[in-house]
């Protein structure tokens, strides 16, 4: 890894608070969905797999947003979220994202 490589904290890597704290504030922030956990599954792990690709864009902000809105169109499409739901996830999406970016 280069010097200007960028790790998104995951479960398998360390951070400078503890290791997986993104997916533990990304299953809190699911929780909060009126629907299982179960349905979300997919929808996790493909968002989860899109923020560890963010370690190599040169945008990180850009690439962050590319995973959000991935996540709620997704959503949207698959499971039918009204507006005022998916506003709400998106706000919350985006101050994990900044956690994410203040941590690397």
């Amino acid at each position: 890894m280069s010097g200007t490589d960028k790790v998104v904290p995951t479960t398998t890597e360390d951070t400078p608070a503890t290791p997986g704290w993104v997916e533990t504030s990304l299953d809190s922030i699911l929780a909060s969905l009126p629907v299982s956990a179960e349905k979300l599954v997919p929808f996790r792990a493909s968002y989860l797999d899109c923020l560890a690709g963010c370690g190599r864009a040169t945008d990180l902000d850009s690439a962050h947003d590319s995973c959000r809105q991935g996540l709620l169109r997704a959503l949207k499409d698959g499971l039918e979220f009204d507006s005022a739901t998916l506003r709400t996830l998106e706000q919350k999406l985006e101050k994990l994202e900044l956690d994410i970016s203040s941590a690397i």
